[in-house]
Order: structure tokens, then C-alpha cells, then sequence
């Protein structure tokens, strides 16, 4: 059937797999000390073999950091090299989008509250960090990744900050010239927010985005998207943070779940990845559960 990257390739190219393939965007330090392993390059590998994933997606700065809200670490052009050496898994590289580097500099509020008020200076704050980002995939591109992914957290858990004309003239030129970059260099483009952006998939998927990653199934209806937008987009999503939350997995979470593995297995493009990342330590064994259901229905 292939290794990892070509099960992967083969899936968001909507054939049949024989088994859906697993992957995370974010790998936290707790989660890697719970499996007795450091939070480096080796030790991502070694955690990815142990849970059965076919992805290795790497956050990438140009600054080697830790989100300290979260407890993941990013990762330096230099690793990403090594990696797309080293591996044949799938190789994410998962980068800030220009709204998410002002909203992590600045605050959320901050930044909403000034585009409105002094939408000038915004677009001169976003200009700049959008120089930063595009340098940054491009030199991705370079090493030959075969997909990255754009974070820009642009909804709350019920709708997006913005209406779809203002993202429209806000982000559009980033998002489309993003993306043809990225097909340009072989590869797919995926875009990540957390919360409600149903009224903005149109859009995502006008710019050409291949895929929608760590989507809340809850606030946006997996299943209705994938009835809509058909084998146009991938989805990597499936495990909602309230399943990985509880010691004791409710049975209504736990037969939504099952749903929506039946439905994907048989329908294809889907990558199977929680919404929220596995930043935990406590996360380790109850996503080795909520894997071995997928793997027996």
C-alpha cells in the first residue's frame, strides 16, 4: 500500500487508501515527556512511530520559541531540512499567517479593535508581517515539503472576526498569492483556524486551498462540508478537544465520533487529527485509544 507520504498524497487526491492516515499539526513538550522522549526533532519522530501517524508537521519560525499558552515549540528551517531527509512521512510545514503574528505580538482584542479603528496602520503592520511570512514559505519550498499549512485563527466559536467582504479585502492578496506560491512549488496549501468559518470556506477555497486542518467538527459540520465541497477540499479533522478532555469518553461523543469515522472511511479525503493539537501529557493514552476505534470499525 505505500508508506506514509504516498498513503497521504493518495488521500488528498481522494483515492482509496484502505485505512484512514492519522496526524497531528501540533506535538506538545508535555505530551513528549509523557512518552519519556525530548521535544526535538528525534523525539517527534519517535512519538509519531509509537502513536501509528503518517504525518510529521513542523511549526516553523524564524525564532526558535515556545508558545508558551499552549506548550509547543517551533521549529528552524534547519530542522526542516534535516527532516524531509530523515522520514518518509508526510512533511507538514505549519506556518503563522500574518493576522495570527500581529494577534500573538499584539493580543486579539488589540488587533480587532485597531483594524477598525485605524484600518492604515493595520494594513502597514500587516504588509510587514506578511514580507516575513512569504519569505518563510518560500524557503520551505525550497526543502520540498509536501504541504503547508497557513494558522490564522480569523473566527471565534460561533462566526469569523470578520465579514467575508472585509476578509475579502483584508487578506485575499496574501492568501491567493500564498497559495499559488505553494502549488507552485509542487506542493498542497491548507489552511488552519480554530472556530466557526463555514461563511468563509467559498473563499478558502476560491484562493485554491487543497485542504482545511485541525477544523472543530462541532462548529462547522465536517460531514455537511464534505457533502458540499466534495473531493475540492481534504479534511484533517475528526477528534474534537472535548473527546481528548475526559477520562471517561461520553457515549454521545463517543457515538458522534464513530459516526463520523464510518462516514470518512468509505468517502476519502480525510486525514484523521484532532482540533485542538496534543498538547498534553494526559492526551497520550486517549488518543491511543480514540485510534484503535478507528482502526476496528
Amino acid at each position: 500500500m505505500g508508506n506514509s507520504g504516498e498513503i497521504v498524497k493518495k488521500t488528498f487526491k481522494h483515492r482509496f487508501t484502505g485505512r484512514l492516515p492519522k496526524g497531528e499539526l501540533w506535538l506538545g513538550t508535555d505530551l513528549l515527556k509523557k512518552a519519556n522522549l525530548q521535544d526535538n526533532l528525534k523525539g517527534h519522530l519517535a512519538l509519531i512511530k509509537c502513536l501509528g501517524q503518517d504525518i510529521l508537521c513542523l511549526p516553523l519560525s524564524t525564532e526558535i520559541s515556545m508558545n508558551k499558552a499552549l506548550g509547543y515549540r517551533y521549529f528552524s528551517l534547519k530542522d526542516l531540512e534535516e527532516a524531509s531527509r530523515m522520514s518518509d512521512l508526510f512533511l507538514i510545514a505549519l506556518i503563522d499567517g500574518p493576522f495570527q503574528r500581529l494577534v500573538e505580538k499584539k493580543g486579539l482584542m488589540h488587533v480587532l479593535t485597531g483594524w477598525k479603528r485605524e484600518k492604515h496602520e493595520f494594513a502597514k503592520a500587516y504588509e510587514k508581517e506578511q514580507a516575513e511570512v512569504d519569505i518563510l514559505i518560500k524557503r520551505c519550498l525550497e526543502l520540498s515539503v509536501d504541504a503547508v499549512t497557513i494558522a490564522d485563527d480569523v473566527a471565534g466559536e460561533r462566526s469569523p472576526f470578520f465579514a467575508p467582504d472585509d476578509i475579502q479585502g483584508l487578506f485575499s492578496p496574501f492568501y491567493a498569492q500564498g497559495v499559488s506560491e505553494i502549488h507552485g512549488g509542487h506542493s498542497y496549501a491548507m489552511f488552519h483556524s480554530c472556530g466557526n468559518i463555514t461563511r468563509l470556506i467559498p473563499q478558502l477555497v476560491s484562493y485554491g486551498f487543497d485542504g482545511l486542518a485541525a477544523l472543530q467538527h462541532r462548529a462547522n459540520d465536517l460531514i455537511s462540508i464534505k457533502e458540499k465541497y466534495g473531493s475540492t477540499l481534504t479534511l484533517m479533522a475528526g477528534i474534537e478537544a472535548e473527546i481528548l478532555e475526559t477520562r471517561e469518553i461520553p457515549p454521545s461523543n463517543l457515538k458522534e465520533y464513530e459516526r463520523l469515522i464510518r462516514y470518512f472511511s468509505s468517502s476519502g479525503g480525510f486525514i484523521l487529527c484532532s482540533c485542538s493539537g496534543l498538547y498534553y501529557g494526559d492526551f497520550l493514552e486517549r488518543i491511543q485509544v480514540l485510534y484503535r476505534i478507528a482502526d476496528e470499525l
